[in-house]
């Protein structure tokens, strides 16, 4: 690309930077970092092509103003943090709704057909799960606790396990829209097929009340973290393999504006789901009301956090 075609592709970005930066108590921080990083981003690709022109200067000069408001504002960084968890996170779950609503279909879709695969063939849970996890439930069933599994390492040490390996299958599943955003529909459809598998299998134990309380007692959280996670992957794909009327790149920096947001936002929820699964669930003598109040509480939050949140807060905006 030629430096003056590269100067009126973005000029009128950069001249909207420099508005922003003139009037940057208008802006949000999320809005600020946005910019600054499609600005570091024009300069990186200046100083690759174009080391000694004036639009290198030019862009450096800008970057490092933006670098140094943002550098200035991090005592406010709790309250952007919040900002970031009640206003950037929710309006990113509204501009990728389609994509969160396909991710539950294909968890959905898999569900049936790891349960239909289990109800055909009872060696299915075997095949699928491998014969050490097969052997040590059935181990626990004989012994009349189904879910023991989630019981058999101390708490600490099962917390720090489940949720350092969630939150990377999480964060894989959100990179791995790089590779190609199919690799992520098969991993959604996977989670699906795992599900269905297990809950089928437990009911053909006589345990069907078990496997629908126990794993969803963080699952509640942890399902709809992977479900996000996968929708983000989705998003970071589909823009970089169908940019559309944008160029490869401005259709990645947009989508992946949005799917990192999300992708983020769900290490919390993979962490406090890991709480629950090695202090809460391994206790299955607690009251049968206990249990499903957990469960409907972790609905509650996902429902209006990521459904109703979203909406209200796009009609809020619009009416602005």
């Amino acid at each position: 690309m030629t430096e003056s075609r590269f100067v009126n592709q973005n000029r009128r970005a950069w001249e909207e930077y420099e508005g922003m930066i003139d009037a940057m108590h208008l802006y949000s921080p999320s809005q600020l970092g946005e910019a600054y990083l499609h600005l570091c981003s024009d300069l990186a690709f200046a100083q690759s092509h174009y080391p000694d022109s004036q639009v290198s200067k030019y862009l450096d000069a800008l970057a490092s103003q933006y670098h140094h408001v943002l550098y200035r504002r991090q005592p406010q960084r709790w309250s952007e943090l919040w900002n970031f968890f009640t206003h950037d996170v929710v309006l990113s779950f509204y501009h990728s709704r389609r994509y969160l609503l396909f991710s539950v279909l294909l968890l959905v879709f898999g569900f049936i057909i790891g349960a239909l695969s289990q109800h055909i063939n009872h060696d299915f849970f075997e095949e699928f799960f491998g014969y050490g996890y097969y052997s040590e439930t059935m181990n626990n069933i004989r012994k009349g606790s189904p879910m023991g599994i989630y019981g058999d390492s101390p708490e600490w040490e099962m917390y720090l396990q489940i949720a350092l390996n969630n939150i990377k299958v999480g964060l894989m599943f959100f990179i791995s829209g790089l590779l190609s955003p199919f690799y992520v529909i098969y991993k959604d459809m996977e989670t699906g097929v795992m599900m269905g598998c297990f809950d089928m299998f437990f009911a053909q134990q006589g345990f069907g009340v078990d496997a629908l309380v126990a794993p969803n007692e963080h699952g509640a959280l942890e399902i709809p973290a992977c479900v996000i996670s996968c929708a983000a992957g989705m998003r970071l794909g589909m823009g970089w393999f169908f940019p559309g009327k944008l160029t490869r790149m401005q259709a990645l920096r947009e989508s992946a504006q949005q799917a990192l947001t999300m992708a983020l936002a769900m290490i919390p929820v993979f962490a406090f789901a890991a709480i629950i699964e090695s202090y809460i669930t391994r206790h299955q003598e607690w009251p049968m009301t206990v249990r499903v109040m957990i469960i409907i509480a972790g609905l509650l939050f996902i429902t209006y956090y990521v459904i109703i949140m979203p909406h209200r807060m796009a009609r809020k905006e619009a009416l602005h």
